[in-house]
């Protein structure tokens, strides 16, 4: 059963997606790992690694299950100096 969930992106994630919000419907059940290495990362260009995932406002891993109405933000990499 297709589910729908918002994507929130920030900082040059936007940037690279044209988008500061989408709405992806899922054909079946994703990880963020799953959700991330189809959807996103062939705009984002960084290595899974490299990012933050919240879901609903709460940091999550990777191997979080995404969930109908599901919200999930897509942090870039910080760098420190």
């Amino acid at each position: 059963m297709p589910s729908e969930i918002t994507v929130l992106f920030f900082s040059f994630a936007a940037d690279r997606m044209n988008t500061r919000e989408q709405t992806y419907e899922l054909p079946k059940e994703l990880s963020v790992k799953e959700f991330f290495q189809q959807y996103l990362y062939p705009s984002l260009k960084e290595p899974l690694e490299s990012w933050l995932f919240s879901v609903n406002e709460e940091w999550v891993d990777p191997h979080y299950a995404l969930k109908p109405g599901d919200e999930l933000a897509v942090v870039p990499p910080v760098s420190g100096g």
